[in-house]
């Protein structure tokens, strides 16, 4: 029996996967690719003190043929937060619209992947496609993708290229593809200082003061911007905490939290020297987190058929991009060829959030118009 794309999306909206649960989403997956041949099994990762256990979803169908296609993608959901104008979980059409938490990030794209997949398979091909599902992609925990893919390499399923289904368009569907995304780092920074009353500046060093004055000398760092793939490299402080709430008393310690975006021009390492150099004249402390380094896909072949796919079905040309947020494609892109696509971002993360009914049956289009290029 064939699924409809509306009918698999809004029953996957429906399943409360706000991260890390999995309320039965990672099974409907598992289930719907069982029943058109794949094999599949749900693998559950925890960590070392087993705090916390994680569902993680691989599939695949095919012989090891020419080529293996993966897919990459996750069904835990942010939390919705206040003032729906329908139930977020309910997966109500309204005024040509699928609302729901998820919709877009990311349980649209793998419900059109899955039912151009559903088509596709009814022919024979030379080579496998493979699902890589997780249920932590929000938090970003160990026991998600980077087990998953960890397990893929212990038991060599790698694939030759992988499509993320993430939300990727900017205006229309169709009209951008990421090519890849800039690293990502936060950074904890620290300021001691010696607490006194603001009237006797000569009894008391201000860790406030001394924190400010480190981030307004990084806010105007000049980032060298020479790799023109990826936007400029950005900093932006995200958090600021001092242990003083007195209107007249100099804090003695004092903390921010800074987040980078970096292109191409830069590692982590060379953040971290740059960040370190810096903070000497301010006495200031750092501690690194590291959420993933700059990635690029340069294989022109992905570029095209996923170029043709699009312009055939949407009449669109897309432009390419390393622009936005970090994905799961990171740690997919350390074993194979990674490029991104899915429907607009406008709604993600936000209330309210929706997929156009209209753009999710043409990205299944799509989706298989780019299945059948890739292994023709």
């Amino acid at each position: 029996m064939t699924i409809n794309v509306i009918s698999l999306c809004s029953d996957l909206i429906k399943c409360k996967s706000v991260t890390p649960a999995d309320d039965g989403a990672l099974e409907q997956i598992s289930s719907f690719l069982r029943s058109i041949g794949f094999e599949t099994t749900i693998l559950t990762f925890s960590s070392p003190d087993s705090s916390n256990s994680i569902k993680n979803l691989f599939a695949k169908y095919g012989s090891s043929g020419k080529r293996t296609l993966g897919f990459l993608g996750h069904t835990d959901v942010t939390p919705p937060g206040d003032n729906w104008e329908v139930d977020p979980f309910a997966a109500l059409p309204k005024d040509g619209f699928l609302i729901g938490r998820g919709a877009i990030d990311m349980k649209g794209g793998i419900s059109a992947f899955c039912c151009a997949v559903q088509q596709f398979v009814r022919q024979k091909f030379d080579g496998s496609i493979e699902f890589f599902i997780t249920g932590d992609e929000e938090v970003g925990s160990p026991e998600g993708t980077l087990s998953l893919l960890e397990w893929m390499v212990d038991n060599e399923y790698t694939p030759h290229d992988c499509l993320v289904g993430e939300p990727s368009s900017d205006k229309v569907l169709g009209d951008r593809i990421f090519l890849g995304h800039r690293g990502s780092m936060n950074v904890s920074v620290k300021s001691n200082g010696k607490q006194g009353h603001s009237a006797y500046p000569e009894n008391y060093r201000n860790s406030l003061a001394d924190l400010c004055r480190y981030i307004v000398k990084m806010l105007n760092y000049e980032w060298k911007h020479e790799d023109k793939r990826f936007p400029p490299t950005n900093l932006e402080p995200t958090l600021l905490f001092t242990n003083n709430y007195a209107t007249n008393v100099v804090p003695d310690k004092s903390s921010a939290n800074l987040n980078i975006r970096f292109g191409g021009d830069y590692n982590s390492d060379s953040i971290k020297q740059i960040l370190l150099k810096e903070a000497k004249a301010f006495e200031i402390y750092l501690d690194f987190n590291v959420s993933g380094e700059s990635y690029y896909c340069c294989n022109k072949e992905l570029k095209v058929l996923l170029s043709e796919a699009i312009r055939e079905t949407a009449n669109i040309d897309p432009t390419f991009s390393a622009a936005g947020g970090t994905s799961d494609g990171r740690h997919m892109a350390r074993h194979c060829n990674v490029i991104e696509f899915g429907p607009l971002d406008a709604t993600m993360h936000q209330k309210n959030e929706r997929i156009k009914i209209a753009d999710l049956q043409k990205l299944e289009k799509i989706y298989l118009a780019f299945l059948k290029k890739y292994f023709a």
